[in-house]
């Protein structure tokens, strides 16, 4: 055998790569696919949580505004938290990652043409990380703020 004969032997041991190609795509995919994915779950959820928020405070100042009047402050304000709280649930947000707040510029909120502001703050925890003990995983807060006008 001649050098040049072992010399192209041997360079053809070295071609065969069967099954490589099937490898490198594994590896490609879960290199490039899981990020690509968890960045899609995090932006889903920022978007569900203001929609939420928003849903949430705008029904909370409507549920204050039409109550009716025969209700009392403190019963009107009741039923707002549990629009808000039901809106929020629709989205799948807990009560705990929510804070409701009502807010009156002007002082009062009883009198025709009073305005009532609601305002929904939501904390986003990021994707598949679990709360450990008292730490909360917070991706963004994601605030919405509503007004109505009372009337009478």
């Amino acid at each position: 055998m001649t050098l040049t004969e072992r010399l192209t032997q041997r360079l053809r041991q070295g071609q065969d790569e069967s099954g490589s190609t099937l490898v490198e795509f594994i590896m490609l995919a879960v290199l490039v696919l899981i990020p690509v994915i968890y960045l899609i779950l995090g932006v889903a959820t920022v978007q569900a949580a203001a929609y939420a928020s928003l849903g949430a405070s705008d029904q909370a100042a409507r549920m204050y505004v039409l109550g009716g009047e025969d209700l009392g402050a403190g019963e009107r304000a009741a039923r707002s938290q549990a629009a808000a709280s039901a809106a929020l649930a629709d989205f799948g947000i807990s009560t705990e990652q929510a804070e409701i707040t009502m807010s009156c510029p002007k002082g009062g909120c009883e009198d025709d043409g009073d305005v009532v502001a609601f305002t929904v703050e939501v904390r986003v925890p990021v994707p598949l990380i679990p709360d450990l003990g008292g730490w909360r995983s917070t991706l963004v807060t994601v605030s919405s703020t509503s007004a109505q006008v009372q009337a009478g």
